[in-house]
């Protein structure tokens, strides 16, 4: 009978040996999966912090994009500002200066203008002048004109009495 538990000792062993090889196995498989699983899930999260780290730079290029595209409108809203305000300060300066010159426009015909009066004021003295000087010797000449008429008309007359006298003496009066 002796035989018979080692046969089962014996056998026991083998089976145990059979019964460890396989739960080493299994524990090996369960590991292998486990790592397996462990390299996906650590794949995953490469995979993932890869398309965060993409997203996130996108993101900043976006940012970045829309700042230069608001620096570039802002830039453009002054350039467009500042060129108003030249033309305002041209347009003004040219509306100050069109015064200006309308101004000494106005002065230049008033001075001309004054100028002209005091030309034509002496000119009206001057002809003033010549016209009572015509108008004096036009007398002058109508007096002259009378004399001589009156000298005439006596040298006619006495003329007249020294031939009627002559007359008178021939004819014996």
């Amino acid at each position: 009978m002796a035989n018979p538990p080692q046969e089962s000792n014996a056998a026991a062993p083998d089976e145990l040996g059979q019964t460890i090889a396989s739960l080493r196995r299994e524990i090996e498989q369960i590991l292998n999966e486990k790592q397996q699983s462990y390299a996906s899930h650590q794949e995953q999260a490469a995979h993932l912090t890869g398309t965060i780290l993409a997203m996130r730079q996108e993101m900043e290029r976006m940012q970045a994009d829309k700042q230069e595209s608001i620096q570039q409108a802002v830039a453009a809203a002054n350039q467009e500002l500042n060129q108003m305000k030249s033309t305002v300060l041209a347009m003004r300066d040219k509306m100050e200066d069109m015064q200006f010159e309308k101004q000494r426009s106005l002065q230049q015909a008033a001075a001309d203008a004054k100028d002209e009066i005091v030309h034509l004021r002496a000119s009206i003295v001057g002809l003033r002048e010549e016209l009572e000087r015509t108008s004096l010797q036009y007398k002058e000449e109508i007096q002259e004109i009378k004399r001589m008429a009156r000298e005439e008309q006596k040298q006619l007359h006495e003329m007249i009495s020294a031939l009627r006298e002559q007359l008178e003496k021939k004819n014996g009066r």
